[in-house]
């Protein structure tokens, strides 16, 4: 489980850099390391990448709460390792079709990472019980 939850953090980096990518390919690098008081309106891709990554941020606090309860209450079996494994592919090719405008590809990714959660639920619900 810490593996998939530290290749998530990863691909959280990855996403988190593109931003950043497209605005200094949009107004260069000088204006990227300035103020950037005044930048023009966000470039197609600019703008998809910063969705892409609001759209991480709403499911990652759910992701890493869930996984850190399976390790401390103990059920990091196969159902749970199996969701966060969902999870974390199904955000990694969320964020290439969310680049690249494939619908509905894009929301079929989102709906595996969200199964994903939910298979990561299943085995901490007799904790909520006991």
């Amino acid at each position: 489980m810490l593996l998939i939850i530290l290749l998530v953090l990863a691909l959280t980096v990855v996403q988190a850099l593109l931003p950043g990518k497209y605005l200094t390919e949009q107004v260069g690098p000088a204006a990227q390391m300035g103020p950037r008081d005044e930048l023009p309106p966000p470039s197609l891709m600019l703008a998809r990448s910063r969705r892409a990554l609001a759209n991480l941020h709403e499911t990652l606090p759910v992701f890493l709460t869930l996984a850190v309860l399976s390790i401390v209450l103990g059920e990091q079996g196969w159902l749970s390792l199996a969701g966060a494994a969902l999870f974390l592919v199904g955000r990694a090719v969320h964020v290439v079709c969310y680049l690249k405008a494939l619908s509905p590809w894009r929301s079929l990714a989102f709906s595996v990472a969200f199964v994903g959660l939910l298979l990561l639920v299943v085995p901490l619900v007799p904790h909520i019980f006991a």
